[in-house]
C-alpha cells in the first residue's frame, strides 16, 4: 500500500526518456531506397527530355533538307523556263555556233550561244575547260547552262554609266526601219546599239531600250564556301567537314573587263542529273523518251530536273543503304546513284537524303513552234 501511494504522489515525475523507444527515424536502408527511386526518376527524366531534343534536332534537319531541295527545284524552275527570252527578238538561229563552250565569253561566241538557250554536260569527269574545275565539280553529276535576258529594260545611257564590261542585248528596227534586228555589246561600246522602236502615232521612234545578257552555269559543288572561278574546294572547306553545294558561274563585268563570277546557291545538293526533251517534228513537244545526253540543243522543248538533298549534318546510327532513281543515263538504262564514301569524309552514309524530281518546260522556244 505504500509502494502505490508513493507512485501515485505527485511529486514524482515519469523520467522522460521512457518514450524513446517508441519514435523512430529514418534508417541508412531507408535513405538508400529512397536515392536509387529518385535517381531512377531523374534518369528518366534525363532520357525523355534527351529523345524529345534529339527528335527535334532530327525535325529541324529534315525540315531545311526538304525546304533546300524545293528552293533549289524552284531557282532552276524559275530560270529554264525563261530560257531563251530575248526581248522582243525571236529570230533566233538554230545554226551551231562557231564555239559551244559554255565558258565562252567573247561576244561573236556569246551571240551564236544564243542558238542554245539550255545546254548540258552529261557528268563531266574533268569539269569544264575553264571555268568549272574538276576539283570544284562534283564527279558524275550534271551541268546545266541557261542563257536569257533579264524582263527588265534600261536605257543607253544607263548602260554606259555602269560596269563597261557588262554585255546588254538590244532588239528593234535598224535605223532605215526595214527590218528587226538585235545586237550584243557591252557597255563600254554603246555606240553600237543604234536599233530604234516602231514609231506610233503621235509618237516618234526612240532608241531601243536593253537588256542584261544572262548566262547561268549549274553545278554541284563538293564546298559551299564561294570558290572563286578555276579554282578548287579543298578537304578544310566548311570547317573541315565539305558540305555538297548548288553553285551557279554567271556572267558579270568586273569594271570594264567581261568575266564569270561563282555564287553558291543552296547548301545540301548532293547530285543533280538533268534528262532533255527533243523536239523531232517542229510541234514545240519533246518526242520520244528523255535522253540524258544531247548535241540538239536548238530543239530542246523540256527538262526534267532530279535533284538529291541530304542534310547538311550526320545522324548517328543512320546508314543510307538506299538507291535513288535519277532519270536515265547515256544509254538509256535507268540512271541510279548510291551513296558511298568520298574522298573527304568517312561517314558519307550517314546523312539523310530525299530526291527530287520535276518536269520543266523551255517556254520560249517551245512557244514560238506550237503556233
Amino acid at each position: 500500500m505504500q509502494h502505490l501511494k508513493l507512485a501515485q504522489s505527485p511529486n514524482i515525475r515519469p523520467d522522460p526518456r521512457w518514450g524513446l523507444n517508441h519514435q523512430r527515424g529514418m534508417t541508412l536502408i531507408e535513405w538508400m531506397v529512397s536515392m536509387t527511386i529518385g535517381l531512377i526518376l531523374m534518369a528518366g527524366l534525363t532520357t525523355l527530355i534527351a529523345q524529345q531534343s534529339s527528335t527535334q534536332a532530327e525535325l529541324e534537319k529534315s525540315s531545311r533538307q526538304i525546304e533546300n531541295g524545293r528552293y533549289a527545284m524552284q531557282l532552276l524552275n524559275d530560270d529554264i523556263q525563261l530560257a531563251g527570252y530575248y526581248g522582243e527578238f525571236s529570230n533566233v538561229s538554230t545554226a551551231t555556233p562557231a564555239s559551244t563552250d559554255a565558258c565562252s565569253i567573247g561576244l561573236a561566241l556569246l551571240e551564236g550561244l544564243m542558238a542554245f538557250p539550255v545546254q548540258g554536260y552529261d557528268s563531266p569527269a574533268s569539269g569544264l575547260s575553264t571555268c568549272v574545275a574538276s576539283a570544284n565539280h562534283v564527279s558524275g553529276t550534271d551541268i546545266l547552262v541557261v542563257r536569257r535576258v533579264e524582263p527588265s529594260t534600261l536605257t543607253i545611257a544607263a548602260a554606259a554609266a555602269g560596269a563597261g564590261g557588262r554585255v546588254y542585248l538590244q532588239s528593234g528596227l535598224t535605223p532605215s526601219g526595214s527590218e528587226f534586228e538585235k545586237r550584243l555589246a557591252t557597255g563600254a561600246t554603246t555606240a553600237v546599239f543604234n536599233l530604234q522602236t516602231q514609231a506610233k502615232p503621235g509618237f516618234a521612234a526612240a532608241p531601243a531600250p536593253l537588256r542584261n545578257f544572262l548566262v547561268h552555269i549549274y553545278f554541284v559543288s563538293p564546298c559551299s564556301v564561294p570558290v572563286p572561278v578555276g579554282s578548287n574546294c579543298s578537304s578544310a572547306a566548311d570547317g573541315g567537314k565539305p558540305i555538297p553545294t548548288l553553285k551557279m558561274i554567271e556572267l558579270s563585268a568586273s569594271g570594264a573587263i567581261t568575266t564569270l563570277v561563282t555564287t553558291p546557291l543552296v547548301e545540301g545538293i548532293e547530285n543533280m542529273q538533268v534528262d532533255y526533251g527533243i523536239d523531232t517534228t517542229g510541234d514545240g513537244s519533246p518526242d520520244g523518251q528523255f535522253i540524258a545526253t544531247s548535241t540538239d540543243w536548238p530543239n530542246l522543248m523540256a527538262l526534267r530536273i532530279h535533284l538529291l538533298a541530304r542534310s547538311n549534318e550526320s545522324t548517328v546510327g543512320y546508314l543510307d543503304s538506299k538507291t535513288y532513281t535519277m532519270g536515265f543515263d547515256s544509254g538509256g538504262a535507268a540512271q541510279t546513284v548510291t551513296p558511298s564514301v568520298d574522298s573527304y569524309s568517312n561517314n558519307v552514309r550517314s546523312y539523310k537524303r530525299r530526291l527530287f524530281s520535276q518536269l520543266i518546260r523551255i517556254v520560249n522556244p517551245s512557244s514560238r513552234r506550237d503556233g
